[in-house]
């Protein structure tokens, strides 16, 4: 699963030369030996534009051999999604398996192409579901298709690892809660408020592991776990991106795809928000300079880190160059080797300084234009 460190990795590993690919399979359609073709086509183009940079047959044999291999390998299309990316250069390549449909595309620049890579974390959000008991602890990373556990170490998988007991953790028998919503604790021994404390303990170990381990803290994360242990998690919470809505009910007893389905119903919504939110804030701030459809105002706003959202169109490149020195911008056609594609340029501006990237569809656009931006200031 192509997560925000992933992108970050493939941001740091660029070369001279580098060479990005993205196809629609056509596996899901039923139809992957359309996607052969075309993958197949998409190479060829891929070698054209390396030959248009000076590379000689053998350097650009190191980029398309490997590519190649993958054309005629049955596993590989047997287990490929929507769509692909891969990401080369003259001693590595990487490839990821997608849930999205990308359009078929071949870019040689000095830097990956990346645009296409934004609606992966946007329509298809992904999101974390930590599910947790006082048997278990598990972390699940989740998109709308797909799921996977998150092996994680340092971080405990039970109520007894986190807290190093030799006795068996206390019994909570049942919950009730008083007309102010508070949770009221029934159980045996040593006391209901020392219960409450030492699960606040065990909360307060796994949240505090979850936070070293996990690298990414901008997925949010969706609990899954009874309903009066919701609360006593939130207190006890350091990452930052935990959802105020949870799943309710013991998740021992739930597979990782009925948590996953639950999930989805959950960030579904929360993801939609943040769209229309960002959308919302362009109108209002339109006028004021504080947001602008201008292409040079956009891609000066990116390399300034005053992007706080970019909307763009999908499928649509806008190529040229940029002087940042003299602030400038220039559309050019493809009779110009040294052109670039503004649109990633803004995108990998914008988010290398954490702002947000919005893939939409042409009928969502301001002003119908091919791209739009609300700035810090």
């Amino acid at each position: 699963m192509f997560t925000r460190n992933q992108l970050d990795k493939l941001l740091e590993n660029r070369k001279n030369v580098n060479l990005s690919i993205f196809l629609a399979t056509g596996v899901k359609e039923g139809n992957p030996q359309q996607g052969k073709i075309r993958f197949k086509n998409l190479i060829k183009d891929g070698a054209a534009q390396l030959a248009k940079q000076g590379l000689k047959e053998p350097e650009i044999k190191k980029f398309t051999a490997p590519m190649e291999e993958l054309v005629d390998y049955t596993k590989f299309w047997s287990t490929l999604d929507r769509g692909f990316a891969i990401f080369a250069t003259e001693d590595q390549m990487f490839y990821y398996n997608m849930p999205v449909e990308f359009e078929d595309t071949a870019v040689v620049k000095d830097h990956f192409y990346i645009k296409p890579l934004f609606p992966v974390f946007q329509r298809n959000g992904q999101f974390y579901i930590l599910a947790i008991s006082q048997n278990d602890v598990r972390l699940l990373h989740c998109t709308r298709d797909e799921v996977s556990e998150v092996e994680l170490e340092g971080v405990p998988k039970n109520f007894k690892d986190a807290l190093q007991y030799d006795t068996p953790a206390p019994t909570l028998q049942h919950s009730a809660r008083t007309p102010g919503g508070a949770a009221v604790f029934h159980g045996h021994g040593y006391g209901m408020e020392d219960e409450k404390v030492d699960i606040g303990k065990y909360f307060q170990v796994v949240s505090q592991s979850l936070y070293k381990a996990l690298g990414d803290k901008e997925i949010p994360m969706i609990l899954a776990a009874v309903d009066f242990l919701h609360p006593i998690f939130k207190e006890n919470n350091k990452y930052p991106k935990l959802l105020e809505e949870g799943i309710v009910g013991n998740p021992d007893n739930k597979k990782e795809s009925e948590l996953q389905n639950e999930g989805w119903e959950i960030i579904k919504p929360y993801l939609e928000k943040e769209e229309q939110e960002a959308l919302d804030k362009y109108y209002q701030l339109i006028g004021s300079g504080k947001a602008s459809h201008n292409i040079e105002e956009i891609v000066n706003g990116a390399y300034n880190q005053r992007i706080e959202s970019l909307l763009i169109r999908e499928n649509t490149q806008l190529w040229g160059t940029y002087d940042a020195k003299a602030q400038k911008v220039e559309i050019l056609d493809d009779s110009h080797s040294n052109r670039e594609e503004l649109l990633n340029f803004a995108s990998v501006h914008t988010f290398l300084n954490s702002g947000n990237v919005y893939i939409l569809q042409e009928d969502k656009m301001p002003d119908s234009q091919p791209v739009a931006a609300v700035f810090r200031y």
